[in-house]
């Protein structure tokens, strides 16, 4: 489990969360690529993962060409929706840096059903992804695995996931797959926040975030407020 949050990174502002983790991905894709020389690295939807993907178009010395690109989680929409997570990456990010695209690998949300979209996106994946970027809901979620879920549970590396209180069905990394990468990091600004990761600290609560091992925690100042 999360635990007390031991290690998060806080920083004043939303913005400030957003470039100190683009920088730490730097890091990461830079020591990924020397070591095994590639680095597979998985993206989320979310206004603090936008931030982070605007402050990363203006970093040097990236190795993009050796980026390799997943995604946690996706809504049931094609490329083109302003709903969708790729879409948000590609806009913000994808399309202003030199990823080769056939390195870019989408979640298929258009397909129906959904459950071969998920199938057929566990074969996609690498044997290890290096970091899975996640973010956290109001009410805990983290990718698409809601509280009171079916997804909570499943096994194998992608779920189809259908979420009652928003009336839809979502693609989503299990925790399986998200625990197994080599480093996990959560993205959390807001005040609206605080109260969440306090009760993931104190272990209180029925929060998804919590299954999620050994994180790095990206917080801003109102996120961590009410923090021990």
């Amino acid at each position: 489990m999360s635990g007390p949050l031991t290690e998060r990174r806080v920083s004043p502002t939303p913005q400030a969360t957003a470039q100190a983790a683009a920088h730490a991905l730097v890091q990461a894709a830079r020591e990924a690529v020397t070591a095994r020389g590639a680095f597979h690295v998985a993206l989320s939807g979310g206004s603090t993962p936008k931030l982070m993907y605007a402050e990363l178009r203006g970093l040097p010395g990236v190795p993009w060409e050796a980026t390799h690109v997943y995604f946690s989680d996706e809504r049931p929409v094609g490329p083109d929706s302003p709903d969708s997570n790729y879409r948000l990456a590609h806009e913000e990010l994808l399309r202003h840096v030199p990823v080769p695209q056939e390195q870019v690998h989408r979640m298929q949300g258009e397909v129906r059903p959904l459950e071969q979209a998920a199938r057929a996106y566990a074969q996609a994946l690498p044997a290890q992804l290096d970091v899975v970027l996640l973010g956290m809901g109001d009410d805990g979620h983290t990718a698409s695995l809601f509280p009171g879920t079916d997804a909570l549970n499943a096994g194998g590396r992608v779920a189809a996931n259908r979420v009652p209180k928003l009336d839809t069905e979502r693609l989503t990394f299990t925790f399986p797959e998200i625990n197994a990468a080599r480093q996990r990091w959560l993205l959390v600004t807001g005040a609206g926040k605080a109260g969440v990761l306090a009760e993931v600290q104190r272990g209180e609560g029925n929060h998804p975030v919590a299954g999620v091992t050994g994180p790095v925690w990206f917080l801003d100042e109102a996120a961590a407020a009410q923090l021990g």
